[in-house]
């Protein structure tokens, strides 16, 4: 099976759903070829930077403006329908890409890159299957698009939603959640795991996903909850943020602090954790969720990360950390009773074996079951 996967850069969340997919398809078979593009940067480099370049600046510097045009971009407007009709008219940029790969089957993790294949399709250049997998916890506008086979999804609610807003049927909405890296779903021994990665065994552990927080945000953060939080050890991961790095070197407590930038096993971390600090992203949320592990959300970006947040909250696997962080963070970490309250949470909130069962999917489809 030949099988062409379209992602984006707009956020990390995309690439490494579209990264697990091609991961698990295969170790399935040898034969199979699957190859990750894109889209977006296919398009050019002016439209490429004003998406993404574009979406990152207005999250982070501009965010209630950035929640208002998510919010309006959510219904059928003027706008809307102008922005759907410059990404619809972008497909001419990725099909070349389907042309030249000769696919059996195509999968999308960007509701943009849907919008461009839909149109594409709707229009004749090709009689492809198409699978659009949305990557958060919501139902979006512009996830939906004419020419789109079949829709993956985290939750009943979305599955809901796709179906009264927009009349897809159900037969083509599945809801097999959001692809996760397999080694998220291993249970490792948890005291050797601790050994391993340097951790006491008799304390519990708070992970931060620090990365994507503002400098002097997450320093008042880490400083509330360290002081609030008695007899803690915390894992701080900054990611490729250097200057955030060089800022917790001169000022955290190395004694009960492990500080690190990009790392390539974060599972690890996460599967020996009680507790993460992290924003509700959609694919660190899925995995926080696969390793059974409570969330405290910082600061979550009008728009999709707010959906998120309120969709965990109200699953109860998360809180929000709010104006009194370290007081939230201690009444949890304290409350034994509670963490495994979460943690069971979890358990059931989670689409389990996500991959695989769009793997399964796609057999269906190919076949023409589908």
């Amino acid at each position: 099976m030949r099988i062409l996967i379209f992602t984006a850069s707009t956020g990390g969340g995309h690439k490494r759903a579209a990264a697990a997919l091609k991961e698990y398809f295969e170790t399935r078979s040898s034969e199979h070829v699957v190859s990750i593009v894109d889209g977006i940067a296919q398009t050019g480099k002016f439209y490429n930077t004003f998406i993404c370049g574009g979406y990152t600046t207005l999250a982070k510097r501009m965010p209630q403006f950035y929640g208002k045009l998510y919010r309006g971009s959510d219904k059928e407007s003027m706008l809307n329908n102008l922005c759907e009709k410059i990404n619809r008219s972008k497909g001419k940029y990725i099909l070349p890409v389907v042309e030249e790969f000769k696919p059996d089957i195509i999968i999308t993790c960007h509701p943009f890159i849907s919008l461009m294949l839909g149109d594409l399709k709707t229009k004749g250049a090709f009689d492809i299957p198409i699978v659009s997998i949305v990557t958060d916890f919501q139902a979006h506008h512009s996830y939906y698009a004419d020419g789109i086979d079949h829709y993956v999804v985290s939750s009943q609610k979305i599955s809901d939603d796709l179906r009264d807003r927009f009349g897809i049927s159900q037969d083509n909405i599945h809801i097999y959640g959001i692809p996760v890296f397999q080694r998220f779903m291993t249970s490792p021994d948890r005291s050797e795991l601790k050994r391993s990665l340097g951790l006491a065994k008799g304390k519990k552990t708070i992970l931060f996903m620090a990365g994507s927080f503002g400098v002097s945000e997450v320093l008042k953060v880490y400083k509330s909850i360290a002081d609030n939080a008695a007899n803690c050890q915390f894992v701080v991961i900054t990611g490729r943020n250097t200057r955030l790095y060089k800022r917790f070197e001169d000022y955290i407590d190395s004694k009960n602090t492990k500080l690190l930038m990009f790392v390539d096993n974060v599972e690890d971390y996460m599967h020996c954790s009680d507790l993460i600090i992290t924003k509700p992203g959609g694919l660190t949320v899925t995995e926080s969720l696969q390793c059974r592990l409570p969330m405290a959300i910082y600061s979550a970006f009008p728009g999709q990360e707010a959906d998120n947040e309120a969709f965990l909250i109200e699953q109860g696997v998360a809180v929000s950390l709010g104006d009194k962080p370290g007081k939230t963070v201690a009444d949890i970490i304290g409350d034994d009773n509670k963490l495994a309250e979460m943690s069971e949470n979890c358990k059931k909130t989670l689409n389990v074996n996500s991959s695989e069962k769009i793997y399964e999917l796609l057999l269906r489809i190919t076949a023409g079951q589908g």
